[in-house]
């Protein structure tokens, strides 16, 4: 459950009226041939945007220019704030068009792009979100990384114009520092982003899942539902994974004596949470879905952009409890859910062919949210005499409950929330039908593969079977030679990555089933095969997010934590788990083993495969998940064996570690928790050893100094050398060498 949120200032944020908003360019710039609604939101602005391309890199390398790269999407409510204060004002565009090439950036259309400089905001600032901002070498190495900043200081934030005119000054009058720190932080980030850690243990055993559970139990909110404080997104992975624990776990050899209560506590979890989300304001109880999260730990006041592969998660999660509930009304409180998110899909995001749209808008008319709050009295007048009893069962409160998030002062507006008993169906329609006379929140028209694969997922679950085949078709009859990642204005276009694959191939797979289409099935080998060839890390395990074919920045990542949307690795493991490759899905699962031990509550995708592999295995236990053999050698010596004492008894040697080309150890103190340190224990004498200290990690030939103390004269003795073999892309499981030696005491 690892979210970057977007990010918002904590002072009012100023009123979007024309008297502020200056677009003094007529003419389209260069964004105005693009597809991506995002990009064509900002087609009109005066500052002179590129799209990602290769010519815009040679003029920032021909010119020694640096350049400003600004990441966002199209339903992003911070973004359109940005560029409402600073990309369609003269001056700031005057300033920005002088000292820099300008790149305008969607961050659905290249999320592998988007996922290295997400990075490196967050190793700048600890944090992470959109807008992203950052300014770049013209080798694409960052040398500032921030988010939001507003056209003028405001609070902790600094102006947008002072900060690009101090980095242009800084780049003009001292580049080689420039250069020097951009230098330093690519290789920070690159080490940030390819690495990868061990398991703890390879056995793979019941027990393993309850450890998950109970991880997941620690952080669940047991009031409001949920894991953690605000903000809250919806819990997508660990939603699952409860379900699925309280539906299959029983089923295995071994039982936990505290099974029957773990049970009841992943069920509770679960569906507790799908219940006071469905109740909350983050629910749209007129029209239908989900909006993005909530800003508050109630479930009450969300971030109004809707997001399809939200609702396609939620689909599902809804559908699957309606199936497994025992108590009728709750079954049917779930399935009135999920048919909500249904109708919304057929009425907003459906697209010519049988795609699906992206997403909807945060803002309407500049203000986020418009669309969907209402005032009392506007209640009142539209519901007449129905209006109080209405108004009790959805919290509507006359000085309205709705906080602007900002300010956190009240509006005078309302969001519906469920807080009373009744059903109201004729008045909720009726509020629709009002509703949608509002002018309305700005839809992204392109089809990600990714996304609609997991909304086909959720139709699947609630019986929508036509509307997934529709959809089906329509992308593999674009997928001849490849999986395209994006449909946009019925144009395909770029290879998919590893989300759009796994999601997709993993709906077709459902689709499969429940047509028993021996078509579909083919499909889903052709193209997970593509999976594998494209992705696979054949060497080392795992699944790299970009395949060979994408661009490569900073090194190929393998995405693991479960964000937004599931984990990548975790889809492609289940991909091959139900292709029936289970050898190939141990050897996957090993790099992702140890982020799952180590940080449960971010990998419950893993965690439900599992749970699946352990139900398929014999006694129901894994008894080795292990990498690829290591074929490089360390060589680990002592020298002198035989070591001569002093009259106090004491020898002294030295242990030396060969470590080979492209590779390091971590030192005796490493940087990080999850780093194994080297260590030598000794056995047989007493000893110590010296290492060095001046380094987080030992390359090369490593001489580490051991003093020995014998026992009672000529003592045999035997040294363990432990340390953890690393790469520029992952570290590897610890080895353990053996030294054997004699201290010998001196004759005569």
């Amino acid at each position: 459950m690892v979210e970057s949120e977007e990010i918002s200032p904590r002072t009012p944020r100023p009123t979007r009226t024309p008297a502020n908003i200056r677009i003094l360019q007529k003419m389209a710039n260069r964004l105005a041939a693009e597809t991506s609604p995002y990009l064509l939101q900002h087609k009109d602005n005066p500052i002179d945007w590129w799209p990602w391309c290769d010519e815009a890199w040679e003029l920032a390398r021909s010119q020694n220019k640096p350049v400003f790269l600004s990441i966002g999407y199209s339903s992003c409510h911070w973004c359109h704030v940005m560029a409402h204060e600073s990309f369609e004002d003269e001056t700031v565009a005057d300033g920005i068009n002088r000292h820099f090439i300008s790149i305008k950036l969607d961050r659905e259309e290249r999320p592998d792009i988007d996922e290295i400089y997400m990075t490196a905001i967050q190793l700048a600032t600890g944090h992470g979100g959109w807008p992203m901002t950052l300014f770049l070498t013209p080798d694409k190495k960052p040398f500032h990384a921030g988010t939001y900043y507003p056209r003028e200081p405001r609070g902790d934030f600094p102006g947008f114009l002072t900060l690009a005119t101090s980095l242009a000054q800084a780049w003009n009058e001292q580049q080689q520092q420039v250069r020097q720190v951009a230098d330093e932080f690519a290789e920070a980030l690159s080490q940030a982003l390819q690495r990868s850690i061990p398991p703890i243990s390879t056995r793979l055993e019941p027990g393993f899942l309850d450890q998950g559970l109970q991880a997941l139990i620690k952080d669940f909110d047991s009031e409001e539902g949920g894991f953690g404080s605000r903000p809250k997104f919806p819990p997508h992975s660990a939603i699952r994974y409860g379900l699925l624990y309280a539906g299959l776990r029983a089923n295995l050899p071994g039982l936990s004596q505290n099974l029957e209560k773990n049970t009841a506590s992943a069920a509770h979890m679960a569906l507790f949470t799908l219940e006071k989300m469905a109740q909350g304001g983050i629910h749209d109880h007129v029209g239908g879905g989900f909006h993005r999260y909530s800003t508050d730990e109630k479930w009450l006041l969300p971030h109004f952009e809707k997001m399809l592969y939200d609702n396609g998660q939620l689909l599902q999660a809804y559908g699957l409890a309606a199936k497994i509930l025992d108590d009728e009304i709750l079954a049917d409180q779930m399935r009135a859910t999920a048919q909500g998110i249904v109708t919304w899909l057929k009425r907003e995001m459906l697209l010519e062919g049988g795609l699906f749209a992206s997403a909807l808008d945060a803002d309407t008319s500049g203000e986020e949210g418009l669309t969907y709050v209402w005032s009392l009295s506007e209640l009142q007048e539209i519901l007449g005499e129905r209006a109080p009893d209405f108004c009790k069962a959805y919290g509507i409160e006359e000085k309205g409950n709705y906080l602007d998030e900002s300010s956190h002062r009240l509006t005078g507006l309302n969001i519906l929330h469920k807080v009373g008993d009744g059903d109201f169906p004729a008045e909720l329609a009726t509020l629709l039908a009002v509703r949608n006379q509002r002018q309305q929140p700005q839809r992204d028209d392109k089809a990600l593969a990714a996304w609609n694969g997991l909304m086909m997922m959720g139709l699947m679950e609630v019986g929508e079977i036509e509307l997934a085949e529709t959809c089906a078709k329509r992308w593999l009859a674009e997928s001849s030679e490849f999986l395209p990642h994006q449909i946009s204005y019925g144009k395909a276009s770029g290879v998919g990555f590893l989300d759009d694959y796994a999601f997709f191939v993993n709906a077709l797979l459902d689709l499969a089933e429940a047509l028993d289409s021996e078509t579909y099935y083919m499909d889903a080998i052709r193209l997970g095969n593509q999976m594998v060839d494209l992705f696979a890390d054949r060497e080392r395990g795992g699944f790299f997010f970009t395949s060979p074919s994408h661009e490569q920045l900073f090194g190929r990542t393998k995405p693991t934590l479960d964000n937004a949307t599931p984990s990548p690795n975790g889809a492609a493991l289940r991909v091959l788990r139900r292709l029936g490759r289970e050898q190939e899905v141990l050897q996957h699962l090993a790099p992702a083993l140890g982020w799952a031990q180590r940080v449960p509550t971010a990998t419950e995708s893993i965690y439900s495969e599992c749970l699946y592999l352990l139900l398929e295995a014999q006694e129901g236990v894994v008894e080795s998940v292990e990498p690829a053999p290591l074929e490089t050698q360390f060589v680990v010596s002592l020298s002198p064996k035989e070591i001569l004492v002093d009259k106090e008894g004491w020898g002294k040697a030295f242990v030396t570690i060969e470590v080979p080309e492209g590779f390091h150890i971590n030192s005796h103190e490493p940087a990080a928790e999850w780093l194994v340190p080297t260590s030598l224990r000794v056995d047989g004498v007493w000893g110590e050893a010296g290492f060095p200290s001046d380094t987080e990690v030992f390359k090369g030939k490593v001489q580490i100094p051991v003093r020995l103390r014998a026992k009672v004269g000529d003592d045999p003795f035997e040294i363990i050398v432990r340390f953890q073999p690393c790469n520029e892309s992952e570290c590897l499981l610890p080895q353990e060498h053996s030294l054997s030696g004699l201290l010998k005491s001196r004759q005569g």
